[in-house]
């Protein structure tokens, strides 16, 4: 039911970001009026029962300019593929400091003990909810978790990688089940930018990073100049709905790559 919600309410908000300069005055109070209403429905039928909604919603509301991915979802080793041949860009490199940006409930970080044993680990997340259950993991002495704001990022760089896995992006298959065909309003490109420009300073030359799974790509990004793709891994094969600068839906899944290198 709730997944119903949500398909209703991308096409009601891409509906009313069609007719927003409609002469017509009763269209546009109508359209908005609608959104809000199953807006305010879909917030109500969730927020009692599911207390990962609730942190995502607090979350969204005093955090909404540093969220980007809303679904905590994860699982362990879940693209072994791209974490093996950053493994293998690394080699027997010794000491390596590692953030794992957006980490949820921590899996992406124990996973990444399995193919770095001797590096630091810095697990970074918005949601706070997820963040409690990190803070309860049996990890060793170079593992950490932090509340992921920008100031605290800059104090804890630079890295010799950081890895965004299924990061940047906005409900991908809800999106591409209403046939969404623009997501500037839902997920706007200058957000994506934005973050990147920050993980450009804190990413050591030579060192890389890490985009997978996206719904746009470093490539469109002013950062691109200063980054080389390493390796074959892209994310073709999901059949992700890709974005370009503008927010405008891809005719085709593009073989973005994943792994990026800091000239």
């Amino acid at each position: 039911m709730n997944e119903d919600v949500s398909m209703n309410k991308a096409r009601v908000k891409e509906w009313v970001m069609q007719n927003r300069r409609s002469r017509n005055i009763l269209l546009r109070a109508t359209a908005a009026l609608l959104y809000l209403l199953l807006d305010i429905f879909m917030f109500m039928i969730r927020i009692c029962p599911d207390p990962m909604f609730r942190a995502v919603s607090v979350m969204r509301i005093f955090n909404g300019g540093s969220v980007h991915q809303t679904t905590p979802l994860t699982f362990s080793n879940r693209f072994p593929g791209v974490f093996s041949e950053c493994a293998r860009y690394f080699g027997d490199k010794a000491y390596l400091r590692i953030l794992s940006f957006g980490c949820s409930t921590g899996e992406d970080v124990l996973t990444l003990r399995e193919y770095f044993p001797t590096a630091e680990i810095i697990g970074a997340e918005l949601n706070k909810r997820s963040l409690r259950i990190c803070d309860k993991l049996e990890v060793d002495g170079k593992i950490s978790f932090v509340y992921s704001m920008p100031k605290r990022l800059k104090r804890l760089g630079a890295f010799d990688a950081i890895f965004c896995m299924a990061v940047f992006q906005r409900t991908p298959h809800l999106i591409a089940e209403a046939g969404i065909q623009d997501i500037s309003r839902i997920y706007p490109f200058r957000k994506f930018e934005d973050q990147l420009i920050l993980f450009r300073d804190l990413v050591k030359k030579g060192g890389i990073l890490v985009i997978h799974f996206a719904q746009y790509s470093l490539e469109d990004t002013c950062v691109a100049p200063d980054f080389i793709a390493f390796g074959d891994c892209t994310q073709a094969e999901y059949g992700l709905r890709v974005f370009n600068r503008n927010g405008i839906r891809l005719e085709s899944t593009a073989p973005w790559h994943s792994i990026y290198v800091k000239k």
